[in-house]
């Protein structure tokens, strides 16, 4: 969209473009988190379902749930 073309007009208009972002957040229904091997589980009590690399303790490598990936492709088609 280019100045001239904008639909307001006035000297408050002139030369901006209107630019319109989403974010978007959805909950994927696996059995593990995203990152780990841990158990992603609704209602458990606190730091449970926890590990080395949910903690983000140092040399903790993730590794990413395929599972996840092949739900979130679905979502994208």
């Amino acid at each position: 969209m280019t100045p001239a073309s904008a639909s307001p007009s006035g000297p408050a208009s002139e030369g901006w473009e209107t630019v319109v972002g989403l974010e978007v957040h959805c909950e994927l229904r696996t059995a593990t988190k995203l990152f780990c091997s841990c158990r992603n589980a609704f209602g458990e009590e606190p730091n449970t379902n926890v590990c080395s690399v949910c903690l983000g303790l140092p040399g903790s490598l993730p590794v990413l749930n395929r599972q996840a990936v092949e739900y979130a492709m679905r979502i994208g088609e």
